[in-house]
């Protein structure tokens, strides 16, 4: 199986991501969710604005201690940054399930080998009708040639997307 690849998906979403953060009076409302999966740790960033107003959260996890500790969101915020200037990305459709979540960081991760994330985006511009959203799961990745290296160390490539765009009811490019 050839899984689809995802740099343009990923440039698209942080050029998305940095306009928020530019030009935050120009925009109703907006949830942003990541969650980083590296280095047996889980970075957690939300942020979101409603009425107005603004705030966010994040912290790490340490699946080694189980420890979670409260980070500054623009440090967490650099980590997100760090992934998204990766090489290339392949995406998860959703398929592979594990109850164990540290057993499905381990499969997601091959290993804790390569970084995933998991992003979700909702927003809506001043003067838009509606919002447009975004709910997808990628592992990064240095190139295509990794990518071909991490499709043959993950157990169920049924578990990659195939096919762009994507869409399904866990998750989706853009809608």
């Amino acid at each position: 199986m050839a899984a689809a690849f995802y740099r343009d998906y990923i440039v698209d979403l942080n050029s998305r991501i940095d306009d928020i953060h530019a030009m935050v009076e120009s925009y109703q409302s907006y949830e942003l969710k990541m969650e980083l999966l590296a280095q047996k740790n889980l970075v957690s960033y939300t942020e979101r604005k409603v009425k107005g107003q603004v705030d966010g959260l994040a912290y790490r996890r340490d699946f080694e201690a189980g420890q979670a500790v409260q980070m500054q969101q623009k440090n967490a915020f650099a980590l997100f940054s760090g992934f998204f200037n990766l090489g290339q990305f392949l995406a998860f459709n959703g398929q592979t399930r594990e109850k164990d979540a540290r057993r499905f960081a381990e499969l997601l991760t091959a290993n804790w080998q390569y970084p995933t994330c998991a992003i979700h985006l909702v927003y809506r511009k001043k003067g838009q009708p509606k919002t447009a959203s975004t709910r997808m799961h990628l592992v990064g990745l240095n190139g295509e040639a990794d990518a071909a290296v991490y499709e043959q160390a993950i157990d169920r490539t049924d578990g990659l997307v195939a096919h762009r765009p994507f869409r399904s009811d866990l998750f989706w490019e853009w809608k």
